[in-house]
């Protein structure tokens, strides 16, 4: 995947289908209806990573896996995909 790719709405639904309403680092509940656009209770991020199809995960805290996960703590530290939880 070259360039920056922003997924649109049918990939951001497979994927978040596919996660079982759930975030993909730590397992933790999302709900749908609060996506980056609308945080809340459940909240959650389509994260690139360095696959071509989003990785879902939640935003909150204390385990915030977008940032933890997604980009080691730091969102100045380009997205990789997780494998494990590293936010505690």
């Amino acid at each position: 995947m070259s360039g920056y790719y922003e997924f649109d709405g049918g990939e951001i639904e497979r994927a978040f289908d596919q996660a079982n309403s759930s975030c993909e680092c730590c397992g933790k509940a999302v709900a749908w209806e609060h996506s980056r656009s609308s945080p809340g209770r459940g909240a959650w991020e389509a994260h690139h990573g360095s696959r071509v199809s989003p990785v879902i995960l939640c935003t909150g805290e204390p385990e915030n896996c977008h940032l933890n996960c997604g980009h080691d703590g730091n969102f100045q530290n380009p997205g990789i995909t997780p494998r494990v939880h590293k936010g505690g």
